[in-house]
């Protein structure tokens, strides 16, 4: 069952006119045998239910497969938000088919940001990175002129390169570890550094300036199963602080 996580976030330098705006983060999806469409789907269905103003997605729509591409966009067209839709890709994006899962996110109007930002016209800014597997992350060029005191939501598919950013206020938004997926004891903490993302499992992490929360995503990889790790949806109600 997919549980919608909900948290308030006082994030810097908001201004008056957004607080209260209602952020969706949707991650991991995973489109392949080992997850179900129907999961997917309900996961939009829940998604657009909360009315979110804001969806950020944080990588691997798919796994390994570039036929599950357009299946998968299929899926997320449903998504709604007036404020627009931004993605980065994640590491298994890349080996399915970069380019391909690029052009299917086009298809859908969805913003993908690689080691690049975009101010929204209500003053928020989304930066987003580059992942780290098979690319290289660029904290400058992500923030290239986004200004210091700029209320800004940075995307990373692998929560260790919001390390890049701890000299920056900002909210950080990513996935990859699936919370674990399957959280056994001593087992899940290597398999979280296996992947390269260091000690940061799932939930909120403070990383110097940066405020990190790792998504546990939708799908998964390896087994078609999961283990004391439900499949996450987050809800993020930004506030002025």
């Amino acid at each position: 069952m997919i549980e919608l996580t909900q948290h308030t976030f006082p994030l810097p330098y908001l201004p008056a006119e957004l607080d209260g705006i209602r952020v969706i983060q949707i991650s991991d999806l995973h489109r392949s045998r080992y997850t179900s469409d129907e999961r997917l789907k309900r996961a939009i269905r829940i998604a657009n239910d909360a009315c979110p103003d804001l969806i950020l997605l944080t990588g691997d729509y798919v796994t390994d497969d570039p036929a599950d591409i357009d299946p998968c966009g299929h899926i997320l067209s449903e998504l709604r938000s007036p404020m627009g839709i931004y993605a980065v890709l994640g590491n298994h994006d890349v080996t399915a088919d970069s380019s391909g899962v690029e052009r299917m996110l086009h298809r859908l109007d969805i913003t993908v940001l690689t080691n690049r930002n975009i101010k929204l016209t209500q003053g928020l800014w989304i930066a987003g990175l580059e992942d780290d597997r098979h690319g290289q992350p660029d904290i400058s060029r992500a923030l290239h002129g986004a200004p210091d005191i700029a209320p800004l939501i940075l995307l990373t598919h692998n929560p260790k390169n919001a390390e890049l950013a701890s000299h920056r206020e900002c909210l950080a938004l990513s996935g990859h570890t699936h919370g674990g997926q399957i959280r056994l004891p001593f087992i899940t903490a290597r398999e979280v550094r296996r992947i390269g993302a260091g000690s940061y499992r799932a939930g909120w992490y403070t990383i110097g300036k940066v405020k990190l929360y790792v998504n546990r995503g939708l799908g998964q990889v390896g087994l078609p199963l999961r283990f004391l790790c439900r499949p996450e949806i987050s809800l993020f109600t930004l506030t002025c602080p």
